[in-house]
């Protein structure tokens, strides 16, 4: 409690008490494992408990309205609260304390609405400050707005307007990156965009318009451009022995959690509409998500891999998922950063069973490339005869296993480089060259120019399959949108015969209505009957109701007469008691001048109590009047009452009449 009243208090003449105050708070609360994985401190097991913490998570988020967000403060309150909210344990209740927050005399604004609006700051606005208090909020909002929406699917009254929260995602989707913004920054607003679009899409009103913005269009390009652009896609479809390139860590991480993203909010659009469900299973469907899908499971945080798992789940529905592949790169992961083996582990392996045996040869053929290979092909032969093959034959573009092609390629290229080397060892272990060695010499070199022509036409020959597998993927793309504008007049030809098939419905339906016309003509009187006995039935409750009403009033008339009786008999009280006072003056005039000081207190008592005689003769005709009022009430209740004997009687004839008319008709 100590430490959440210097933060929120704070200190003027030290600058660095908010900012130490919040650092010791998250250590106290929330404690990093070696895993990674952030638990709850052994200082904060019991923080829920006690009875200050809500108020004080609630001071701490008024903070955030008065604060400026560019500040380093500013910054430290939304770490400290996203510390908070990563624990499953304390997400629900500090984010209901925050929205429960309401404005007071002093901040008319809530920290929702601060929170909101600092989430849609540009990042000229923070200037050279490495601290972007932007994408904090961004990740706050979504999780408060998370809670808001999840129990009821509906988005209660928070004081942000949709439309605000609308321009929000537009803008976090928006292609261009805006000036001052970082590359890491940008991705992380696209990925938080999305999440924030995926919980607004549990509520309906709002989904309507996030359909709008999120079209299957923007998704799709979303998809192309992480699929093309970022770079573990190559890295992790390389053996793990080429994977000597180091990734940008912001960018693979940030760039996974837009895919894993992107995927939930299409299936939460796919159930509405038919564009995005095409979409939803056209992402399932890509192989590249594999890659994304095993770096997020062998290298993210707690939340990427539940977040990977899920989409693993989408992903299962498809019938003919490679999930070979998915475990083969996620196996090639561990490899990588596997030590070797001891010798006593190695008398051990002799020891395995035969499963653990296929699964090390299955890491062993991933770490050696042979994962894309068949054993036919490992050898030099095999490999001549499939690059005759393809020189003969063509590339099959429409195979899927393109990609083999080229690692065919790059192996046979990889042992010409190897025997040239060899030859170039060899070349110079002859010191004293001979006439033999210098005819072998001649044919060392002639090879050599043989096989550097053929590594050169090797080499143009991938280019050649690279230009033809590009041109391939664009024909492909071409075929793609002739096929959805071929399902376009297919839907459009469904819908007409659909509207030939209503319309012929409604004429049946007019016939069949036709054909009931006279059964309905015979059944209106006796549904007339039935409304009037009903309407009787409602005024004679009616009655009944203003006679109750009446008995209230009889007796609120009588409780009037006894207050006025106790009103009276009051006023005689008084009267006796100014008699008394007025026999006190008199008697008081006799006395000597002495007692002239009591005589003029008795006066002002006199005085006062002809002023609360005067107010209660006031109050005895405000009475009176009241009693009048009262009695007038009473008469225009009972001429209503008449009135409504009168109609009952009425009403009586009428059913007599109408109960005449139907034995008369019946007879």
């Amino acid at each position: 409690m100590c430490t959440f009243n210097v933060l929120t208090i704070g200190d003027d003449d030290c600058m660095m008490t908010r900012q130490i105050a919040a650092d010791l708070l998250r250590r106290l609360v929330v404690s990093e494992s070696s895993t990674g994985v952030p638990t709850l401190a052994s200082t904060g097991k019991n923080v829920l408990n006690y009875g200050f913490f809500i108020g004080s998570i609630q001071q701490t988020a008024r903070l955030l309205v008065s604060l400026d967000p560019r500040t380093e403060e500013s910054s430290k309150i939304y770490d400290l609260l996203l510390a908070f909210c990563s624990l499953q344990q304390l997400r629900g209740p500090v984010c209901q304390a925050i929205i429960r927050c309401q404005p007071t005399e002093t901040q008319l604004t809530t920290p929702l609405v601060a929170i909101a609006a600092t989430a849609t700051l540009s990042p000229l606005k923070f200037g050279e400050s490495t601290e972007n208090a932007t994408l904090k909020a961004l990740k706050l909002l979504a999780h408060l707005l998370k809670e808001c929406i999840e129990p009821q699917e509906k988005m209660p009254d928070v004081g942000i307007p949709t439309g605000q929260l609308i321009d929000l995602i537009a803008t976090c989707l928006d292609e261009h990156v805006e000036v001052g913004e970082e590359q890491s920054d940008r991705i992380q607003k696209v990925q938080l965009g999305l999440r924030l679009a995926e919980v607004l899409a549990h509520d309906e009103q709002c989904r309507n318009r996030i359909l709008l913005v999120c079209t299957a269009h923007l998704c799709q390009q979303i998809a192309t451009w992480q699929f093309s652009k970022n770079p573990v896609v190559g890295y992790l479809t390389k053996p793990p022995k080429e994977r000597s390139e180091k990734l940008d860590a912001q960018w693979t991480v940030f760039g996974i959690g837009i895919i894993l993203e992107l995927c939930r909010l299409l299936a939460v659009l796919k159930d509405h509409s038919k564009v995005h469900k095409d979409q939803y299973w056209q992402l399932l469907k890509d192989e590249r998500i594999i890659p994304f899908l095993a770096y997020g499971i062998s290298y993210g945080d707690q939340e990427t891999v539940q977040q990977a798992f899920l989409t693993y789940s989408h992903c299962a529905q498809v019938p003919a998922f490679p999930s070979h592949l998915l475990s083969e790169m996620v196996a090639s992961c561990k490899a990588v950063y596997s030590t070797p083996a001891t010798s006593s582990s190695n008398l051990n392996s002799q020891k395995e069973s035969p499963e653990s045996r296929s699964r090390q040869d299955s890491e062993n053929r991933v770490g050696s490339g042979d994962v894309f290979f068949s054993d036919e092909r490992s050898s030099q032969k095999a490999l001549d005869d499939l690059l005759r093959k393809v020189t003969l034959e063509g590339v099959p573009l429409k195979d899927a296993k393109t990609t083999e092609l080229f690692a065919a390629y790059e192996r046979k290229i990889q042992m010409l480089q190897l025997r040239e080397k060899e030859l170039e060892v060899q070349l110079k272990a002859a010191s004293k060259p001979t006439s033999s060695q210098i005819n072998h010499e001649v044919e060392n070199s002639t090879r050599f120019r043989e096989l550097s022509q053929e590594c050169e036409s090797l080499r143009s020959q991938k280019d050649q399959l690279t230009d033809i597998l590009t041109r391939g993927n664009l024909e492909r793309e071409q075929l793609k949108t002739e096929l959805n504008e071929i399902k376009q007049k297919s839907e459009t030809i469904e819908q007409s015969l659909g509207l030939c098939i209503t319309e012929k419905g409604a004429l049946k339906s007019q016939l069949n209505e036709m054909i009931l016309n006279a059964d309905r003509a015979a059944q209106a009187s006796q549904v007339e009957i039935s409304k009037l006995n009903a309407d009787l039935a409602q005024n004679v409750t009616r009655i009944e109701v203003f006679l109750n009403e009446n008995k209230k009033l009889k007796l609120e008339f009588e409780e009037k007469v006894v207050e006025c009786e106790v009103l009276k008999e009051h006023i005689h009280q008084i009267d006796a008691e100014l008699k008394t006072k007025i026999m006190e003056v008199e008697r008081a005039h006799s006395q000597t001048a002495a007692a002239e000081q009591k005589t003029s207190v008795k006066e002002i008592e006199l005085a006062e109590a002809e002023k609360h005689l005067k107010l209660y003769e006031a109050r005895l005709t405000d009475r009176e009047r009241d009693l009048k009022l009262t009695q007038l009430e009473v008469d225009r209740l009972k001429t209503e009452l008449d009135q409504a004997r009168r109609n009952l009687q009425k009403l009586e004839h009428m059913r007599e009449a109408m109960l005449s008319l139907a034995s008369g008709g019946s007879n």
